[in-house]
């Protein structure tokens, strides 16, 4: 039975693939040699990020809203060709932690969300806008510290999903996911170690479950997102690994060109050993971000998935053009998002 998922089509072999990864690799290289060019030379002391707290309290919490907007116009004679269009990407980033002895309860979440128009430019009021980001993103986690202060025993809750619907470029009628289709909510108890103050690594290796939600009955009854056809819900069990790096102002030189550049990467790995254990699914994003002024800011962020449950029609293609074989296949998934904009820390 066709997987809806599969209404992607990916052309040739592996060349999109090993580019994403490629992309990826080459943004996280830069962002570790600017960090620690910079650490080099200036030792460990780096500015702190805004945070907002009282000597009284235990909370810490802060923010961040984003918004870009781009527009590009052609007329009707323009040699080079193109599409006008309109795009609005938004993103907010929340956190909130709580420490208290050697008890700590830490909380993140991200929704980002953008949206594109594109045509002639005389019909570019009556084109439709299309999705072209959608992230919502939960993390959670309670920890009780062991030893010395960079160890602690954890519990973690992580949940993912997207907030609209998104349907098939090439035809539009054909929805392809929806707000908890797909869902995926991992949980699981372990050790978070925090070697020194930029890295946070969290694992898990036997006690970690991953549930995955399919709340759209269309796309369940064809069994997407790796769920049994008809059913709306797919359980795993197996280890996960979680590992955070983050730097604020690269440089604690206010004159240094890479004081107002910063720097995220989250990985995060889930092998589900009742089923094809060696199959580890991937999901790895970062984010660059460089203040202009107080409310400026280009931020780029990358999002690179692997995940063995969501197929792709694949199809081989001859030296014409013509389609030689097919099948249902996971691929490497890239995003790539980059704006211009306003930027509000809180």
């Amino acid at each position: 039975m066709r997987n809806m998922t599969t209404q992607f089509f990916v052309s040739g072999r592996c060349g999109k693939t090993k580019k994403g990864i490629l992309i990826s690799l080459m943004i996280f290289c830069w962002g570790l040699c600017l960090a620690n060019s910079e650490q080099q030379g200036t030792g460990d002391k780096i500015s702190k990020p805004k945070e907002n707290y009282n000597a009284d309290s235990t909370w810490k919490w802060g923010g961040l809203v984003n918004i870009n907007f781009s527009q590009v116009a052609i007329g009707e004679y323009w040699a080079a060709g193109g599409l006008s269009s309109y795009s609005l990407t938004s993103l907010l980033r929340l956190y909130a932690s709580h420490k208290k002895g050697k008890l700590s309860f830490d909380n993140n979440f991200d929704l980002g969300y953008g949206i594109i128009k594109q045509g002639e430019i005389n019909t570019l009021s009556s084109q439709q806008w299309l999705k072209s980001d959608d992230r919502f993103e939960l993390n959670s986690k309670l920890g009780y510290q062991i030893k010395d202060k960079k160890t602690s025993i954890t519990g973690l809750l992580n949940f993912k999903s997207q907030i609209a619907p998104g349907f098939n470029p090439t035809d539009p009628s054909i929805r392809t996911s929806n707000f908890l289709a797909p869902g995926y909510l991992v949980f699981g108890g372990g050790i978070d170690t925090k070697p020194n103050k930029y890295i946070s690594v969290f694992i898990a290796p036997i006690s970690s479950g991953k549930l995955t939600i399919v709340n759209d009955q269309g796309l369940a009854d064809f069994g997407a997102f790796g769920v049994t056809p008809g059913s709306k819900y797919r359980l795993e069990f197996g280890g996960f690994l979680k590992i955070i790096y983050k730097r604020e102002n690269i440089s604690e030189n206010k004159d240094s060109p890479l004081y107002d550049i910063s720097f995220q990467s989250n990985l995060d790995l889930f092998s589900n050993y009742l089923n094809s254990p060696q199959n580890i699914d991937i999901n790895w994003g970062m984010a660059i971000g460089l203040r202009v002024n107080k409310y400026i800011s280009v931020t780029i962020t990358t999002n690179l998935i692997y995940d063995d449950d969501v197929n792709f029609l694949i199809e081989d293609l001859d030296a014409s053009g013509n389609v030689v074989s097919s099948y249902l296949a996971p691929r490497t998934q890239l995003k790539e998002v980059m704006g211009v904009g306003f930027a509000y820390h809180f």
